[in-house]
């Protein structure tokens, strides 16, 4: 069986009821299968990228169709080739939690922390919401992981441990 192609979709703009089924059918119905996807909708507005595999032909008609897209929905969509895809045999999965009172900068220290060691996010999803009782905002993050198979794993423990005392953060890493 041949090597499927790829291609990756993005779209975002004014949520409104029936945009996925609207951008799933004008990939199907062009060729294309949808392989992983990511979507939200934030104040209002509207996001998503999906990973489009298919043979070449069908890849190259729904992207040169996107504006048909855009007419179609009102969204800003954006198409591209990915890049060689990196072996995953060189990585570790992990999963990061973390959540705390919520405060400026957590996103960036943590992604910071985790780039100055190789680490790798794959997805990330963060949310803000509000104690039961007190009504405090409270901030939650989810990570998935690549760490590189050479990764000293107990430098990444250490630093984590260390901002979690820093910050008052609760912070959670597991293997996948």
């Amino acid at each position: 069986m041949p090597d499927k192609d790829h291609l990756i979709l993005t779209a975002a703009g004014p949520d409104r009821v029936g945009l996925v089924e609207k951008i799933s059918e004008f990939i199907s119905r062009r060729g294309g299968n949808i392989e992983d996807s990511r979507m939200a909708v934030f104040y209002g507005e509207f996001a998503i990228i999906v990973l489009v595999s298919g043979d070449g032909d069908s890849l190259s008609t729904i992207s040169s169709r996107s504006k048909d897209l855009e007419m179609e929905t009102g969204l800003i969509v954006r198409m591209k080739t990915p890049g060689a895809r990196v072996s995953r045999e060189l990585f570790l999965s992990y999963k990061l939690t973390a959540s705390c009172m919520d405060h400026p900068g957590i996103v960036y220290r943590i992604s910071s922390m985790l780039r100055s060691l190789g680490v790798n996010i794959e997805s990330m999803e963060t949310k803000t919401y509000s104690a039961p009782v007190s009504g405090t905002p409270l901030f939650q993050l989810e990570a998935e992981l690549s760490v590189p198979t050479g990764a000293n794993l107990d430098e990444l423990w250490e630093r984590l441990s260390d901002f979690q005392r820093e910050e008052n953060i609760d912070i959670e890493l597991i293997t996948t």
